[in-house]
């Protein structure tokens, strides 16, 4: 069974309730065995713990940059983001008040996904793009730090989640404004 063309058979021939159970059963195994691996969430101790088991004790400059290379992940990404609510708000600028004039249904989208944009870039503006030096943070020890800049890193990337799924409710408002305008001319 080798062949995938063999788990078909056009020449007329029919397999036995047995053959077919198997060959469900073995999709079903190649199926499971697909699905992505759950992910052990660490706390920023047990992640600190790891970090320096990977890189060693001596390896602080190397731990301090992979962290702040973390930071640098989340600004590119913040700003891909804000690009994508720059674009909407320009949109409605031109065209928003003509969606909004068509119909009760344009108007109560429309300003749906405007709320939800502008919470989504108050979000970026107050969580992944604020504005902080990561030597500005000043701890007892290296490690109170590292593990410092480590919980400033999950903050950030949880109001980059928080707003990228601000953003995407947005969208829905808009492209639910956008639909009911076409419909309703």
């Amino acid at each position: 069974m080798n062949n995938p063309a063999s788990f078909f058979r056009t020449s007329g021939q029919s397999h036995s309730r047995n053959t077919k159970r198997r060959m469900r059963s073995t999709i079903l195994i190649e199926c499971r065995s697909m699905a992505a691996p759950k992910i052990e969430r660490l706390s920023p101790t047990e992640e600190l713990a790891h970090i320096m088991a990977v890189y060693g004790g001596d390896g602080v400059d190397r731990i301090y940059s992979l962290l702040t290379e973390t930071f640098n992940v989340l600004q590119s990404r913040s700003q891909m983001l804000l690009s994508l609510i720059t674009i909407t708000l320009t949109i409605t600028g031109f065209s928003g008040p003509q969606i909004a004039a068509s119909s009760l249904v344009s108007r109560v989208s429309i300003t749906f996904g405007l709320v939800f944009v502008l919470g989504s870039a108050l979000i970026l503006m107050t969580g992944p793009l604020q504005l902080k030096w990561s030597t500005q943070i000043k701890a007892a020890n290296t490690d109170e730090k590292l593990l410092t800049l480590i919980r400033v890193r999950n903050y950030r990337t949880r109001r980059y989640h928080l707003a990228a799924i601000c953003l995407i409710i947005g969208l829905v408002g808009y492209v639910s404004s956008l639909v009911s305008f076409l419909l309703t001319g």
